[in-house]
């Protein structure tokens, strides 16, 4: 709460096996809502859409295993 405060907080998201990634635009805590930055016209940030892509190019073979 205190970075969502101080604007430090540049995204936020969720990831699941059914949701994939999922992007947070919001989030009450004791009865306050802190508001996440997105990107307005795909409602996520860089971050989020990027490993989203990455998640369904893998998931539809697209690309091969990233080697780490």
């Amino acid at each position: 709460m205190k970075a969502c405060k101080e604007n430090r907080v540049y995204e936020a998201f969720g990831a699941g096996t059914a949701a994939i990634v999922s992007p947070v635009q919001s989030f009450v805590y004791e009865e306050t809502t802190y508001e996440v930055p997105t990107d307005k016209e795909t409602g996520a940030g860089k971050l989020t859409t990027r490993i989203l892509n990455m998640m369904t190019d893998l998931q539809y073979g697209r690309v091969s295993r990233p080697a780490w």
